[in-house]
């Protein structure tokens, strides 16, 4: 009983603390290695927050941003933007708490659209996103689209215009 006890109490643990800590998981694995400048906390009305990270050559390489995303429950939206020589390129969207949504199938719809948003090439100055139109997407799908869309985009923009925050 007590084994048992302690296996669900770990459980409940890891689950709380990868939703508690996710976003800053993601933070710290992308820009190890790299000095990060933070925005401001909103950076804008449908940006929580964005951070840059900067090689040793103070180059901009790797951009994040997040926010809340209405779905089926609230869940947090980080994209992770690189810069290379050839351009931008969206290594990838992830929802950290996505576990807050219980339905597995409701679940499934959600992470179906973070398959399209990696390891995308894309031109912040197109009139373009960089990931076009979802075939099949619910509501909630057209609008994280959306979103992660913006995101990646506005994140961009301000790596190329190296903005002057804080060092993290």
């Amino acid at each position: 009983m007590t084994f048992k006890a302690l296996a669900i109490g770990l459980s409940l643990l890891v689950t709380g603390s990868v939703s508690i800590g996710g976003v800053q998981n993601i933070i710290d694995r992308s820009m190890a290695n790299l000095t990060v400048k933070a925005s401001d906390d909103p950076y804008s009305l449908t940006i929580q927050k964005m951070l840059i990270g900067y090689d040793d050559q103070d180059k901009p390489t790797v951009g994040i941003a997040y926010r809340k995303i209405e779905s089926f429950k609230p869940i947090t939206g980080v994209v992770i933007i690189e810069k290379t020589e050839n351009g931008f390129i969206l290594r990838e969207a992830l929802f950290p708490d996505i576990k807050k949504i219980k339905s597995a199938k409701d679940r499934k719809h959600v992470l179906a659209i973070l398959k399209q948003f990696k390891g995308v090439p894309f031109d912040p100055h197109a009139n373009k996103s960089a990931v076009d139109g979802l075939s099949g997407a619910t509501r909630y799908g057209r609008k994280t689209s959306g979103y992660l869309n913006y995101m990646a985009r506005r994140v961009a923009l301000e790596m190329e215009a190296e903005p002057n925050w804080p060092k993290k």
